[in-house]
């Protein structure tokens, strides 16, 4: 399976290049963001990695060459979920070394300073994003499952929009939960909760992509 993780971050080579820059403008972008900056951008820009592998998979055929060799389908859906914490891994390294020299060359941009907290977070929020977008990929493919994604993405878009309207007044939990909210991420009892959570719904996800993809016509 190693060969397939290999393949997916040899297809995304540019990507690698890119990431410094996309790192670089969303902690332009997030710098309001406080301790959450570091989370928003290895969550941005780790699931940029998950969908432009299905992209650059797609232009260079490399998904029929696959299923064309006797190479079993759960390999091929289990490598996709097994290069996440790569992607991340990579994303956190480039937002350390952008942070650095952002301190270093003192230019006036806001970095949250790294964590290994917000490295998890992040790795967290892309392992569920990956986990709701995969099994639409593999039944239908990127260019079908790209629609679907921008449906979703407008979907929850328009709903936050929305959110004022349906709650003018805003609950007085919400205060208490972000008063509370460096501790709850600090919590080693909250991460293995969450950790598990995780787990079941990446397992989940998982087999269901595998069903989908077997029944799939190329």
């Amino acid at each position: 399976m190693a060969y397939l993780i290999l393949k997916d971050l040899f297809l995304q080579k540019r990507m690698l290049f890119l990431a410094f820059a996309y790192v670089f403008l969303f902690t332009f972008a997030f710098q309001s963001m406080g301790e959450g900056q570091m989370i928003a951008i290895v969550s941005a820009v780790g699931y940029m990695f998950v969908m432009l592998g299905g992209a650059w998979e797609e232009t260079n055929k490399s998904d029929v060459l696959w299923n064309s060799m006797p190479v079993p389908e759960w390999k091929i859906v289990g490598a996709k979920y097994l290069a996440i914490p790569l992607y991340v891994a990579f994303v956190v390294l480039v937002y350390g070394v952008v942070s650095s020299a952002l301190a270093l060359l003192r230019i006036p941009i806001v970095a949250a300073p790294f964590n290994l907290s917000g490295a998890a977070s992040g790795l967290i929020a892309v392992f569920i994003a990956a986990s709701l977008y995969y099994p639409v990929y593999f039944a239908l493919g990127y260019t079908k499952a790209r629609y679907w994604h921008f449906i979703i993405f407008f979907g929850i878009i328009i709903s936050a929009s929305m959110l004022p309207a349906i709650f003018p007044n805003k609950p007085a939990w919400i205060d208490s939960l972000l008063e509370r909210s460096p501790e709850l991420v600090s919590d080693v009892t909250v991460f293995v909760e969450l950790g598990l959570f995780v787990a079941i719904l990446v397992a989940i996800s998982f087999f269901v992509s595998l069903r989908l993809y077997r029944r799939r016509e190329f």
